[in-house]
């Protein structure tokens, strides 16, 4: 099982907003290609760009996907998706 995250710029993955879980090979499918972002217990903050406005206060941007196990090629850690966090939350609405 993996968790979905909606984060923003100048956070840590698990500072977002938890979307919910699907399976590691529906990720794969719907999300990918994911990029490895970081080992689970190691939260790199997002990427960030110079703003006045404080990261909790920022849009959503980045897509973040944590996987707790080893599943086939994906090794547990923090993955990104391509994927805009408006994109994802349609195919969540659409696939429950």
């Amino acid at each position: 099982m993996a968790k979905i995250w909606f984060g923003r710029p100048g956070t840590q993955p698990d500072q977002g907003d938890l979307k919910g879980g699907k399976d590691v090979s529906w990720c794969k499918v719907n999300l990918g290609p994911l990029t490895f972002n970081s080992q689970l217990g190691r939260l790199p903050k997002m990427p960030d760009e110079e703003s006045l406005i404080p990261p909790s206060m920022r849009n959503y941007k980045f897509m973040v996907v944590e996987i707790e196990e080893e599943n086939g090629d994906l090794k547990p850690g923090y993955y990104l998706s391509p994927l805009t966090p408006k994109e994802v939350w349609e195919w969540l609405l659409a696939t429950g």
